[in-house]
């Protein structure tokens, strides 16, 4: 491309592009914005427009992509969440003849900082900047995470590369900014490509790195914000305000906080566990749906939701904050109100976003107008219920001073919401002498001109002399064919006449078939001043919306109070709502190390059975008893597919809520507190990281024994499944010896190991279980329900039966299965060293002659013409006999 044969307005272009080349270009020019080159390729292929082309006679024609300038805030979130940067380059000269209008890019629009204007909900989008040390000790890594929305800033450091990308991966922020100087940018950022869908860009730290977090924070010095600031965590801080001053191209005014992110009373869960429990992605489908956040997510605002994510996402081991938060749902569960309290809170929009889109987005009147309604929504709505409820919250009192000045200070400055019908015309009648004079003129001008078109009409004595607007042609005087003769006999008579107005130099402007079209010095002068006035008028009102934003942003402590203490209460009656009507019931939380789950569900299973298939409930005990033992390992068997995956989930769910002080579906629950929470579920290649399904088993399974403690609750959906049966059951065997002997950590395992239920006889603190199975000789009927027992055998047949395996194969399974039954028999020597292992014990009567007398009773008996009295009559009997 020879630069020279550009126009100037493409030489212009060019020139921006090269400032920002990781960004797609929206190019003002005109009411349009263009992309050009490889950004109209992208821009046609995410938003689906038509490529065009600039100078397309030429040999080599430019590619072109246009957007309408005011749509651009529906097209910029699309590209975002492709995962571009958008660069917004404004004209800031008026056109002038023969001279080029100049453009500067006046924000970056990145998938971290992207705001919708619209009253749907958005959830959090965090942007993590990453900056590394190199000390005597080795690198050490400091991040920074900001949500664009909430206005919070954390940090944290961590000495080990593994530790920081496992933060990251779980944090799933939208954009990731990495520090220029660090030197192994790759080995860093490889598990962000290929495990999250972020846009990782590159950045400086500030020279001066203090200075800058001081001048953004608007303080005096850093040492308020304590840990947070210590050490290098100021120079992530830094980097990720400096970023943010580079794309907002303003002084930032919306850090609310900022934070140390500390692990201290949190109970943690790893990314593998989140995952398995699919707290907030199922693994069906891969989307929010079927998670346990999408089937609890009640809440009417966008902050409220976003608290529910929060607190799923951090579950806490402090007893007293426990009791009290669970004591405040458990006020509104019992409330008469809370339904209608609750209802009334979709009129709220979320002031965080309104605070971010006045802060640095294209000021408009729309978030002030929602802003004044949440204000009088909170303060006023029904003489102050809402507002009671807020201050049992603890909003403090001199904030609503503040929140009471704001409402006022909108309401005087702005119409009433139902007065305001476009994007101007939105200042308040009397709040501005000037605007209201250029107003008469701008928007009620039609006298002036119904004047003039009636005086038109009495001169000439013609009725259709008709007074047009188009948009395109301004005003104009239109007269049909058989009128044209005698108007413009008056025009030729009355402009030799004193008309100091102008009023009668009226010109031919237009012919048509049927009509005539006319201007006059008059009517252009008029117009003008029209149009004059509507531009003073748009200058002096955006004038008051610039000073309102400068009022509002002097207010943001309170306004950001009043935000956390409505989604408190969202989430608070929302929880309490959806406890009452699915049947959920408050925990009591213990110190003791105790679960007690009576009557457990799966929420998420049960919210999308059909009606008229109940869930099978089940209880979880793990308890001392007086000599100090306890069923601290519970083994699981049974058939697959019937109960066992689900009991382990529900019961690890369950433990989950009550340390989120949310109530729990059960019919009563009574949880020790607990610092770990451990799933492993299943397991698969990852082929990326070069890891067979059994290496990723076993990885899993590490982090499990090096992390967990005596306070943890773990559960195991099988182990050693994938290698040989040999070796998969030594070592899940050797595996509970450690739990048990050196980590004494609560644990639910479900195997299909049967040889394993041995452990039961080896110690008190291991307990057999199984799924309920009703057999006959002619059918099998799974109960789903967990028992103290075990199983002998894993129904295969029976489960594949039932998933449709046509009925040779299964016969043909069945006789194989036979025939290598035998074989083992027959080909394992009976002095087999690690027979002890897998020796299935078989649950005997004492007395062979008592079991042959209950089995001629029982077959003695018609089942089916027995009454329940007679049925309970021979349970008694077998009962004396045994």
């Amino acid at each position: 491309m020879q630069i020279e044969k550009l126009t100037p307005a493409m030489r212009q272009y060019v020139e921006v592009k090269k400032q920002y080349p990781d960004c797609v270009l929206l190019f003002r020019i005109g009411d349009f914005y263009e992309t050009f080159f490889e950004d109209a390729h992208i821009c046609a292929k995410v938003l689906d427009l038509i490529i065009t082309s600039k100078n397309k006679n030429s040999e080599d024609p430019i590619p072109m992509a246009g957007i309408p300038h005011h749509s651009v805030d529906k097209y910029t979130p699309r590209l975002t969440a492709a995962g571009y940067k958008v660069a917004i380059a404004e004209q800031t000269t008026d056109p002038v003849p023969w001279k080029i209008v100049e453009r500067v890019v006046t924000k970056i629009i990145t998938p971290g900082t992207s705001v919708q204007d619209s009253t749907q909900k958005q959830d959090t989008a965090y942007l993590v900047g990453i900056t590394t040390t190199n000390e005597k000790t080795g690198y050490s890594y400091h991040i920074a995470r900001w949500d664009f929305i909430l206005w919070e800033y954390t940090t944290k450091s961590f000495d080990d590369i593994w530790k920081l990308q496992k933060f990251v991966l779980q944090l799933q922020p939208a954009e990731i900014i990495l520090d220029t100087d660090i030197q192994m940018k790759d080995d860093l950022s490889k598990p962000f490509h290929q495990y999250l869908h972020a846009l990782i860009s590159v950045h400086w730290v500030p020279v001066d790195p203090e200075h800058s977090v001081i001048a953004a924070c608007n303080v005096q010095n850093i040492t308020s914000y304590w840990k947070a600031l210590q050490g290098w965590r100021l120079n992530a801080m830094a980097l990720l305000i400096d970023y943010l001053k580079y794309t907002q191209k303003k002084r930032l005014t919306t850090i609310a906080k900022i934070g140390y992110h500390s692990s201290e009373g949190l109970v943690l869960m790893d990314d593998v566990t989140i995952k398995n429990l699919e707290i907030f992605a199922s693994s069906y489908e891969s989307n929010t749906k079927y998670s346990l956040y999408w089937i609890l997510d009640n809440a009417k605002t966008a902050w409220g939701s976003r608290l529910l994510r929060q607190i799923l996402a951090t579950p806490i081991h402090i007893k007293s904050e426990l009791d009290w938060r669970l004591s405040k749902i458990d006020e509104y569960f019992e409330s008469n109100e809370t339904s209608w309290i609750h209802q009334f809170l979709w009129n709220f929009s979320d002031i965080p976003k309104l605070l971010t889109l006045i802060s640095y987005r294209r000021l408009t009147r729309v978030p002030f107008v929602r802003l004044r309604s949440v204000l009088y929504n909170s303060l006023f709505w029904l003489d102050g219920i809402l507002l009671n409820e807020l201050k049992k919250l603890k909003l403090p009192e001199n904030y609503l001073w503040e929140l009471h000045e704001i409402l006022q200070l909108l309401n005087n400055a702005l119409k009433e919401d139902d007065k305001i019908l476009w994007d101007q015309d939105y200042v308040a009648d009397g709040y501005n002498l000037e605007i209201d004079e250029l107003r008469k003129f701008a928007y009620h001008s039609d006298e002036v001109l119904l004047d003039y078109q009636q005086e038109l009409v009495k001169l000439t004595w013609i009725n259709n002399v008709k007074l047009k607007y188009i948009t395109n042609q301004w005003y104009f005087l239109e007269l049909t064919s058989k009128d044209i003769d005698d108007f413009e006999k008056f025009v030729e008579e009355y402009s030799t006449k004193d008309d100091p107005e102008w009023k009668y130099a009226i010109v031919r402007r237009q012919t048509l078939k049927w009509n005539q079209r006319y201007s006059s010095t008059y009517l252009d002068g008029l117009q003008w001043h029209i149009i004059d006035a509507k531009e003073q008028l748009a200058a002096k009102e955006f004038a008051i919306l610039v000073a309102l934003q400068e009022e509002i942003l002097s207010h943001t402590d309170a306004l950001y109070c009043l935000a956390e203490k409505i989604a408190w209460l969202d989430l608070l009656t929302s929880q309490a709502l959806y406890a009452k009507e699915h049947q959920f019931v408050k925990p009591q939380i213990s110190e003791t190390p105790i679960i007690e789950i009576q009557w457990g569900r799966h929420p998420v299973i049960e919210a999308f059975l059909p009606k008229d298939e109940p869930f099978i409930p089940n209880w979880l005990t793990i308890w001392k008893d007086a000599k100090d033992n306890y069923w601290l390992i519970h083994v699981i068997t049974g058939p697959n597919m019937w109960g066992k995956s689900t009991y382990l989930r529900q019961s690890a769910i369950i433990v989950l809520l009550a340390h989120c002080w949310l109530f729990v579906p059960a019919q009563s629950a009574k949880i020790g507190l607990i610092d770990w929470i451990f799933a492993r579920v299943g397991s698969w290649d990852i082929i990326a990281k070069n890891q067979s399904t059994f290496m990723t088993e076993m990885i899993e399974v590490a982090n499990i024994l090096n992390n967990a403690t005596e306070k943890s609750f773990i559960i195991f959906d099988e182990l050693g499944r994938w290698t040989s049966t040999y070796d998969g059951l030594a070592l899940t065997k050797a595996i509970l010896h450690y739990l048990l002997k050196e980590i004494k950590a609560k644990t639910l395992i479900a195997t299909h190991y049967h040889e394993l239920i041995a452990l039961e006889k080896e110690s008190d603190n291991i307990k057999n279980f199984s799924v309920w199975v009703y057999e006959t000789e002619t059918e099998v009927v799974f109960m789903k329900k967990i028992s103290a027992w075990w199983a002998n055998k894993s129904y295969w047949v029976d489960v594949a039966k039932l998933a449709g395996i046509p009925k040779p194969i299964l016969e043909e399974a069945r006789y194989l299965l036979k025939d290598l039954e035998q074989k083992k028999v027959s080909d394992t020597p009976v002095s087999m060293s690690s027979q002890w292992l897998f020796d299935v014990p078989q649950k005997t009567f004492a007395h062979e002659a008592e079991y042959e007398k209950l089995k001629t009773m029982l077959k003695g008996m018609d089942l089916n013409n027995i009454t329940p009295l007679q049925a309970l009559q021979i349970l008694v009997k077998i009962k004396d006999e045994l």
